[in-house]
């Protein structure tokens, strides 16, 4: 027992753990996340290997071409793995992953031809367009090896194509530039297109940035390990980043870190074109995006000018159109400002793709569920790792998320000078958002002292405001060391950042993410939720917790929109609003019947009018207003507005007049609407009736009229005759639209006058009896009314003539068709349909009062009629009549029914004692007038238902 007792105690420890894994994926999504690569990549094999790489313009490459030298020409060999997907040829080192990593896109593959081979050795050479060399050894069984070969030359074939396109795009990249020019010595070369800064300025100084050494560095690095699409990045290339990124090469380095430069290799043309096709189209985002553009960056020279502010249009109008679910989100705008100072339009669309999709998900959603998790993650931290502040910021009630959420929202741009935001981007795209995390910490780290002295939100805001402006001050300024002097507070806060809190991984953040991303999206789904009803249209019949009902079905019915996430559409087709009202309507339920063409055919007609009528933007869709609105009149009290309502869904030019074929349509609409009353699948208020009648009588005939009130009590035991009572209640319900579509012909009024002789025969043939020409009467008048030439109109007025004329169609606009709409009940997707078939009788029988009412209005009328039968029996005595004349009286003025019911208890006593496991028959969810309550069962929920070869010389032009 202790060991059970020791695992319940370790049970919440054990659920903390596992909190904290992260969700599963897949090993192409972590393969494709790792390496920035497109979405439709895939592994397609992977071996182990060992390569080198001997770039064209290296010192290697330089020794090989002078053979006359002491010193061996040697390169490095690195052991990992190679991987292969339908565009790219992918190396990882086994060490660390970080010391060799290649990527090279298939179609810069010029040539690849086998290497120095021996029994237990297989090799490759590639060689690229740029004329470096790949040597490829592979390790393991010869057999895997042939196998990854055939596969990359199949590969290498099909990117054939898109080699015509490298030399276009290697003349956007700076890097191919700076090779061309200084090492082939190109004349006239074009210098690649770039951002604003190339011809605004780009922020900071130049001479304290050291530029030109910077750029040296890298253009070392180029000449060693090749560039743009053929580069390899070890830790020289890390390491260079953290220094500074020339201002001249950021845009390049920044694509190539995010894997934006493999997307807009990928897709050549595709930004011009969604600008193309959506010119002069108008939308909400490209609303936003107007109010907020000359409000990014101000600062900047650019974003003064017309050219600086169309440059940010474009790119941010595209990005709405190309991603919709995302389309604008404020900050959005501040972000592709800085974007586009280092990069073109084109470069600054994907980058800002990769950003939104892969580096901060959510943040600039329409819900912005990524910075709201982020802000929780990022207070966790504080709390963890600096407890101290973190009770002072608890203490105080300083709102942590007002102070930080404008340095993950903006990326830093917003809060300290450009020079300085643009540093922490470089590492930002290199390491990704746990970048913002280190950098957030340690701004609270290096100003911990001064924010344990304030009390108040403003004053410590304030006291980081200013340090962001002293960011290029000394850190040390009273220190008699010159180099301490010399390292300024930025430099300070990058060494905080990325030694003190280098704990925090990209694994440890996705943890944390994981751990509260629950209890956001149900924070944002309570308040998207709230802010929806709060502004919903005003109803007359739905209260608040029905339209909350409402809410709550009709996005589980869009299973693609994600309410917490923002993503996907939030509007109704109709194939989902078909399955939406099955949820909540006995009539659009699914049933045996739907098996008939016909009856699938009237179902879809109706709801299609009903979609259509709702339907305010005529858009094809329904928005959750559209169905707010549409079910409130549906469910009205009102029995001529309901009347009303049905005759507008077939009165589509709204002239209050339905021809021929539309009075047809209505009458389809009918039988299908009385589909489930007619097939007994539900009873309506006459049935019920009329059950409860047979019930009471039966009390009534078994106890006589002896009984009284307080001795009335149901039997424990009942039974009925369904069938009896599902024939009459399907009679009934066609005898109604029989009768509807007679009258309807028959007071239908012409639309115009016709001369032709009347079909009608008014004819006073004595040697006709009557009965047959009342026949022909009525054949003559239907035919007249189907008589194409003879045609006719029914009018509004006269429909509701029609309706209020049948007990059954009266009934079923009064009340039935409103209480078969259950918009108040929560809908359980697991209940199955034996769940909602319930037995009639178990709702009689728990609440008898109509019955016992009953019972007591037949005792009285007996004992009533008793006593006048007595009265009459003693006069009729005195006048010497019979006495069995009252009775016989009495007799026949029952029901016929009742009648059946005593029949059928007679012959089957013991049958008293069952109660039915299944009915056709279910309470109707009309309110007792008797009583307050409401005697609702719920009705079924919708089911848910080459052969091998060696690898020959490949070589493009």
């Amino acid at each position: 027992m202790s060991f059970f007792e020791s695992l319940r105690q370790k049970a919440p420890f054990l659920d903390r753990i596992a909190e904290n894994f992260t969700p599963a994926i897949t090993r192409d999504e972590k393969f494709k996340l790792e390496y920035k690569l497109p979405a439709d990549e895939n592994i397609l094999d992977d071996t182990n290997a060992d390569l080198s790489f001997v770039s064209a313009f290296g010192k290697l490459k330089e020794l090989q071409k002078v053979k006359n030298t002491n010193e061996q020409a040697m390169a490095y060999v690195y052991s990992g793995k190679l991987f292969l997907t339908p565009h790219y040829l992918l190396f990882r080192d086994s060490f660390d992953h970080s010391s060799c990593i290649m990527v090279v896109n298939l179609s810069a593959v010029k040539r690849v031809e086998r290497a120095t081979s021996t029994a237990y050795a297989f090799s490759l050479l590639v060689t690229l367009y740029s004329g470096s060399q790949i040597v490829i050894q592979f390790i393991g069984l010869r057999y895997r090896s042939e196998q990854f070969c055939a596969q990359m030359k199949l590969r290498l074939k099909d990117n054939v194509p898109n080699a015509k396109e490298l030399p276009e795009f290697l003349a956007s990249c700076y890097s191919e530039f700076l090779l061309r020019k200084n090492l082939l010595r190109i004349k006239d070369i074009t210098v690649p297109p770039a951002g604003l800064g190339q011809l605004y300025k780009y922020p900071g100084n130049p001479t304290v940035a050291k530029e030109k050494a910077k750029l040296r560095l890298w253009f070392n690095y180029f000449k060693e390990h090749g560039a743009n699409i053929g580069i390899v990045k070890n830790h020289e290339f890390q390491k260079l980043i953290r220094i500074g990124v020339p201002n001249r090469l950021r845009s390049e380095i920044w694509e190539l870190c995010c894997g934006s430069i493999y997307l807009r290799q990928a897709h050549r043309g595709e930004y011009e074109r969604i600008l193309k096709d959506n010119e002069g189209k108008s939308s909400q985002a490209v609303e936003e995006i107007e109010k907020d553009l000359k409000r990014s960056l101000p600062e900047y020279s650019a974003y003064q000018k017309e050219e600086g502010i169309q440059r940010l249009r474009n790119v941010l109008t595209a990005y709405s159109w190309k991603n919709p679910d995302v389309g604008y989100c404020q900050a959005m705008n501040i972000v592709v400002a800085g974007l586009l100072i280092y990069m073109t339009e084109e470069q600054a669309f994907w980058c800002l793709s990769n950003i939104c999709d892969i580096y901060v998900p959510g943040y600039y959603s329409k819900t912005m569920y990524g910075t709201l998790l982020d802000q929780k993650v990022f207070e966790a931290f504080v709390k963890e790792k600096m407890p101290v502040l973190w009770e002072h910021i608890v203490k105080y009630d300083i709102q942590m998320s007002v102070v930080s959420l404008p340095w993950f929202l903006s990326l830093f741009f917003t809060s300290m000078p450009l020079e300085y935001a643009f540093r922490i981007m470089d590492i930002f795209f290199l390491y990704g958002s746990k970048t913002l995390f280190q950098v957030s910490l340690a701004i609270l780290k290096v100003n911990g002292d001064d924010l344990l002295e304030v009390e108040d939100d403003g004053m410590f805001i304030a006291i980081l405001k200013n340090y962001f402006h002293t960011l290029s001050d000394s850190a040390h300024p009273d220190s008699s060391d010159i180099k301490y002097r010399q390292i300024t507070k930025f430099q300070e806060l990058l060494v905080t950042a990325f030694k003190e809190f280098n704990v925090i991984t990209e694994s440890i953040v996705a943890q944390e993410r994981n751990r509260f991303q629950k209890s956001i999206f149900q924070d944002i789904e309570t308040f998207v939720k709230r802010t929806q009803l709060r502004h919903m249209p005003k109803t007359f019949n739905l209260s608040q917790e029905q339209l909350s009902n409402i809410y709550d079905i009709f996005y589980q019915s869009i299973e693609s929109h994600k309410i917490s996430m923002g993503t996907g559409s939030s509007n109704m087709e109709f194939e989902i609003f078909i399955q939406f009202l099955s949820k909540f309507c006995d009539w659009s339920k699914p049933s045996e019947t739907d098996n008939d063409p016909s009856f699938r055919k009237q179902k879809r007609g109706f709801l299609k009018r009903l979609f259509k009528k709702w339907d305010s933007s005529r858009i094809g869709e329904l928005t959750l207003y559209d169905v707010v609105s549409g079910l409130d009149k549906l469910i009205t009290q009102d029995l001529l507005e309901s009347i009303n309502f049905f005759f507008s869904l077939y009165d589509e030019d709204d002239d209050n007049e339905l021809l021929r074929e539309e009075v047809l349509q209505i009458s389809e609409g009918l039988l299908f609407l009385t589909e489930p009353w007619k097939t007994g699948r539900y009873v309506d208020e006459l049935t019920k009736k009329s059950i409860e009648n047979g019930i009471a009588e039966s009390i009534v005939k078994e106890n006589g009229s002896a009984i009284t009130v307080e001795q009335i009590s149901l039997p424990s035991g009942v039974t009925v005759d369904e069938e009896k009572y599902k024939s009459e209640q399907t009679e009934r319900y066609l005898e109604a639209a029989s009768n509807f579509l007679q009258r309807s012909f028959e007071y239908a009024k012409p639309l115009e006058l016709s001369e032709e002789i009347n079909l009608i025969d008014l004819s006073d043939d004595e040697d006709t009896d009557s009965g047959t020409k009342q026949k022909n009467y009525e054949a003559m008048m239907a035919n007249a009314a189907l008589d194409p030439t003879h045609p006719k109109v029914l009018d509004l007025a006269t429909f509701r003539m029609i309706i209020l004329a049948d007990e059954t169609y009266e009934l079923f606009f009064t009340s039935t068709f409103r209480n078969s709409i259950h918009v108040d009940e929560q809908v359980d997707p697991s209940e199955g349909k034996e769940k909602a078939l319930r037995n009639m009788f178990d709702g009689i029988i728990a609440d008898g009062k109509r019955v016992a009412e009953e019972v007591r209005r037949r005792v009285d009328s007996v004992a009533t009629k008793g006593s006048i039968a007595s009265s009459e029996s003693n006069s009729q005595t005195l006048n010497g009549s019979s006495t069995t004349s009252g009775t016989s009286h009495i007799s026949a003025s029952k029901d016929d029914r009742m009648d059946d019911v005593d029949d059928f208890t007679t012959e089957h006593p013991n049958e008293q004692e069952e109660l039915l496991s299944t009915s056709w028959i279910e309470m109707d969810s009309a309110p007792d007038p008797s009583t307050n309550q409401n005697r609702t069962l719920r009705a079924i929920s919708a089911e848910t238902s080459s052969d091998q070869k060696d690898l020959i010389e490949f070589e493009t032009n």
